[in-house]
């Protein structure tokens, strides 16, 4: 008789009900064993529809049913798409094409690393109740032609034991709630009448500002943005009640539409800060996030033809927008961009030379390495450490500290580095930077 052990994963899932099979899986050791019996659930994927129209919005969803008799919890979030990819307990969806192709990923590739944070909420999941979760399938997949396509979503949740009287749940994880499913569906031609009519609904949410909860209707204009949609993001962005959604999300959708005018919204929020719309709003003591945001896009789309703003906007702002800009630089290959940064290694601001270093370190070239070296040797501590900061991000070689700190320790760490390039600068090539994606 055949083991389970030796079974694909996915023939399992094909040939056997679903709970026979996470026991089998629990039995191979893919889960733990020691739960089963106590929680009982069928988790699964479905395609909401069989069919849908060229250009609007594919929803997949996560079904979980709790079969059992023991109340169990789970983290959950509103499902839309983050940047980090080791998550475990985020779904991960591959779209193919009739032929097998892979559908291209559209999600950004942020050239500061991962961005914002991911607040978690906690579902309770009492006996013979259902939890479901629509997943936009445009955040994972590109379909630009009708045709048929196939998608293998999969996802693997951790599940705790909930005591159904205090609604408290345990530490420790009770088991993994594993669905893989391969679902078939189709995209058929559709007019842009049909189109335009597709999104009517999301943004007649946005507009809506007695809707409750317009998160969905935010993450479909935002990631399927239309030259339509230029007005309504702009409005997302300067609204006046920003609790109803986060405007960086509404700058996201400007960048994704990536037109000349959508550029020069963003730019326009980069320079000009709160909306006159939002005066005395709460952004305004700790600074316009939405405005931060928006040079940071501007920053990583590296245009040179904002280059020009950048500077000016940069010898008429203070603390911390000057340091923004400066550190952004550093992702425009581009001589002016280079040649201000190296001026600012001398200004008379502390806090312009630690953020030319830092805007120096995102130009990841070699050429840089010489007048780091240099400011190992700046009066100012904090210089001289963000300095090694930066050549060691820069160069991979760590320089270990002495056991005992003492007034010659950063002239030693200077000597540590300036010996270590004289033997590896005609040899070392940096690491080629993460690719940014092209907004």
């Amino acid at each position: 008789m055949m083991s389970a052990m030796r079974w694909p994963i996915s023939a399992i899932l094909r040939h056997f009900p679903r709970i026979a099979a996470l026991t089998l899986l629990a039995a191979a050791g893919f889960l733990p064993s020691t739960t089963w019996g106590q929680l009982n659930y069928v988790a699964s994927f479905e395609m909401e529809r069989s069919h849908h129209s060229l250009g609007e919005p594919i929803f997949c969803k996560f079904v979980i049913h709790n079969t059992g008799n023991q109340v169990f919890a789970f983290l959950y979030r509103s499902p839309s798409r983050i940047l980090g990819r080791d998550h475990d307990q985020e779904p991960n969806f591959v779209v193919t094409s009739s032929g097998g192709g892979k559908l291209r990923d559209p999600a950004p590739r942020p050239c500061g690393g991962t961005q914002g944070t991911i607040v978690y909420g906690s579902v309770t999941l009492p006996a013979g109740q259902t939890h479901t979760e629509r997943w936009l399938l445009n955040q994972w997949a590109e379909f630009k032609s009708p045709g048929r396509y196939r998608v293998r979503a999969e996802r693997r949740l951790t599940l705790a034991e909930a005591d159904p009287v205090t609604g408290k749940t345990s530490e420790k994880p009770a088991a993994f709630a594993l669905a893989l499913d391969e679902l078939s569906f189709r995209v058929d031609p559709a007019s842009p009448t049909e189109r335009t009519a597709a999104f009517e609904p999301y943004l007649d949410a946005i507009r809506n500002a007695k809707e409750p909860n317009p998160a969905e209707a935010v993450m479909v204009i935002t990631t399927m943005p239309q030259p339509a949609f230029l007005e309504p993001l702009v409005v997302m962005v300067n609204a006046p009640k920003p609790d109803r959604w986060d405007r960086r999300d509404a700058l996201n959708g400007l960048a994704r539409l990536g037109t000349a005018a959508a550029w020069e919204a963003i730019l326009k929020i980069a320079r000009d800060g709160e909306s006159p719309a939002r005066p005395g709003s709460k952004d305004s003591a700790a600074g316009d996030p939405a405005r931060s945001h928006a040079l940071l896009l501007i920053e990583e789309k590296a245009d040179p033809q904002f280059l020009p703003a950048l500077v000016q906007m940069f010898q008429q702002s203070p603390e911390p927008r000057r340091g923004e800009i400066l550190r952004g630089l550093g992702f425009f290959q581009d001589a002016r961009a280079s040649q201000a940064l190296f001026d600012n290694l001398h200004s008379a601001q502390v806090a312009d030379r630690m953020n030319a270093i830092l805007g120096l370190k995102n130009l990841g070239s070699k050429d840089v390495v010489p007048a780091l070296l240099a400011m190992l040797n700046d009066p100012e501590a904090q210089v001289r450490q963000v300095a090694n900061f930066a050549l060691e991000g820069l160069t991979r070689h760590k320089v270990n500290p002495a056991a005992g700190p003492s007034p010659q320790e950063p002239g030693h760490a200077a000597e540590l580095r300036h010996a270590w390039w004289r033997e590896h600068g005609g040899s070392f090539s940096p690491p080629r930077p993460a690719p940014c994606h092209d907004w």
